[in-house]
């Protein structure tokens, strides 16, 4: 019982510290909205080019992640105060999800060198299993239906509906379409699934070792 106990407990702990290095390294990846920029022509869509973009797109990242930029302003958009207010509100989250990761990241390698050291960590074999089963769930809902997925997923995040963005008030999301946060989400997924990858092939060696 105290095994099973522990075996939850880690689990739990670098589950969550993968899911915010995920979320934080999926957040980061500029490189995937400068490819969109010119594969999904967003030129036509925003009238910018893709350095007025990419200038406009790396704003909202900064205002996301460092906490000492308390308002956020476009070069090339302008916005209405709902619209502001969301960003505002996922900024809240962003730096959350950061103060988390840099107290499980850390927690979690420990106590995952600890497991190795001592052969066990087979005992977080199975609860990767649960996750991933349940995360290629959650894909193949969104690869059959990404609209309602994604609305579900702000309606569970979002207290309102500021994140109903209209064009003509709040023109930024012209360059933000659907396709781009389908392949965002997939893009936290891959690398939610290499860290788990990771520990499962740690768990696997483990069992050779015991």
């Amino acid at each position: 019982m105290r095994l099973i106990g522990k075996q939850i407990g880690y689990a739990i702990l670098m589950v969550l510290g993968c899911l915010a290095l995920a979320i934080f390294l999926t957040v980061n990846s500029i490189w995937l909205f400068d490819l969109n920029s010119h594969f999904l022509d967003l030129k036509q869509a925003t009238g910018l080019n893709s350095a007025q973009m990419h200038s406009d797109y790396v704003r909202i990242i900064q205002y996301l992640q460092l906490p000492w930029i308390s308002s956020l302003k476009f070069h090339y958009f302008f916005s209405s105060a709902k619209g502001l207010q969301h960003f505002h509100d996922v900024k809240n989250l962003i730096l959350l999800n950061n103060g988390l990761g840099i107290i499980l990241v850390p927690l979690g390698s420990y106590l995952l060198h600890r497991l190795n050291k001592k052969s066990l960590t087979w005992i977080l074999i199975t609860p990767i299993k649960v996750v991933v089963t349940g995360s290629l769930v959650i894909i193949a809902l969104m690869l059959v239906n990404f609209e309602q997925v994604f609305i579900a997923f702000h309606e569970v995040l979002f207290r309102n509906q500021d994140w109903i963005f209209d064009p003509n008030t709040d023109p930024v999301i012209n360059m933000l379409p659907d396709t781009f946060f389908l392949e965002c989400f997939l893009l936290f997924f891959v690398l939610f699934f290499a860290m788990l990858g990771f520990i499962y092939w740690q768990g696997r060696r483990s069992i050779r070792h015991a």
